[in-house]
């Protein structure tokens, strides 16, 4: 890891968190004598605003969720929180939250100067405002200083014997995890937008909801994709699936693992809580202990932590011990079954 991040840099960083708020405080005084009673605040395919939302109420809305954000980026980057690649995560991820009201107000706002019906406003180019929003989460992370990627030495926390098979027979193993970071994360995220549109919804009726709440709920279900996995070992290899939506995240067949071991996960060797994805290595982390680590043929390490590790080592050991004296590396076959596991 690097040294400890200096008071300079938090200071940096709590400051573009607060910016858009100080920006929409700014703008909304430059402005506040050119806009109307209503701004515009739905577009459709093309022409001009087809919904409009009281200006007061609005931009009270988008700064306070503006504000909120910051205060919440503001506690967590001062606060001791546990974990660089946390504060590291939670700078991104704040950041670009403060900024979307921002940029949803400045979209509204700025087209509407000097216009008394706000229906004769169209959205043209401030589009790609909404949509490059989100990388304001970016400057966060470019002030907060690099982490390192340490060579992580795999240390086998017991020896396991592999499972017993006889020719033609299959074993299997199962289990679903589910990642509380990533499940808290989707809850806020659906209430922060829940506060954005439901009173447009109530002031407004649904059909006034900005076309960004489409947005919205991709990135809600995006997240919530990895709420939950399913991990599976049987004759096809290694399988992580999505438990909520089952498309696939990490697929290894016999013949690209080399030895499965159990080991204890150290978030912070892995680059943090989650799916995590960096040179030589993958994991999905869920919590700080045990978990199995697979050598790939190619030399990467993928590792997943859970109770109980001892049960699809012994299973991937077990395929991988039968597979070597059939001499295919293509697993088993499907005469008899064996299960393992939940």
């Amino acid at each position: 890891m690097t040294a400890r991040m200096s008071t300079t840099r938090k200071l940096f960083i709590v400051f573009t968190m607060w910016l858009p708020a100080v920006a929409l405080i700014v703008t909304r005084s430059l402005w506040i004598a050119e806009l109307p009673a209503e701004l515009p605040t739905h577009w459709g395919a093309s022409g001009p605003a087809d919904g409009a939302s009281a200006a007061g109420p609005f931009f009270g809305w988008m700064l306070g969720i503006s504000l909120a954000a910051a205060i919440v980026g503001t506690v967590m980057i001062v606060a001791p929180v546990r974990g660089k690649w946390v504060q590291r995560a939670t700078a991104g991820v704040i950041g670009a939250v403060a900024f979307y009201p921002l940029a949803m107000w400045i979209t509204s706002a700025a087209p509407s100067r000097g216009v008394t019906d706000p229906y004769t406003v169209e959205l043209g180019a401030w589009f790609a405002l909404l949509m490059l929003a989100p990388a304001y989460g970016l400057l966060p992370l470019v002030i907060y200083p690099k982490i390192d990627n340490p060579a992580i030495e795999v240390v086998a926390d017991a020896e396991v014997e592999p499972v017993e098979l006889e020719p033609g027979e299959v074993a299997s193993w199962s289990r679903t995890i589910v990642s509380k970071m990533f499940v808290i994360m989707t809850i806020l995220l659906t209430v922060l937008q829940a506060a954005i549109y439901i009173p447009v919804i109530m002031t407004e009726g649904i059909s006034h909801l900005h076309w960004s709440v489409i947005v919205a709920v991709l990135v809600v279900l995006l997240v919530a994709a990895f709420c939950v996995y399913r991990v599976s070992v049987d004759w096809r290899g290694l399988r992580v699936t999505s438990g909520l939506f089952g498309f696939p995240i990490k697929r290894l067949s016999p013949a690209q693992i080399v030895k499965a071991e159990v080991a204890e996960i150290n978030p912070g060797e892995w680059g943090g809580w989650g799916y995590r994805i960096a040179p030589g290595r993958s994991a999905i982390v869920l919590k700080q202990g045990p978990g199995f680590v697979v050598t790939q043929a190619n030399g990467k390490l993928f590792a997943v932590t859970l109770e109980r590790p001892e049960e699809p080592v012994s299973v991937m050991q077990g395929l991988l011990d039968a597979s070597k004296r059939r001499g295919d590396g293509k697993g088993l076959g499907t005469n008899a079954t064996s299960e393992v596991g939940e």
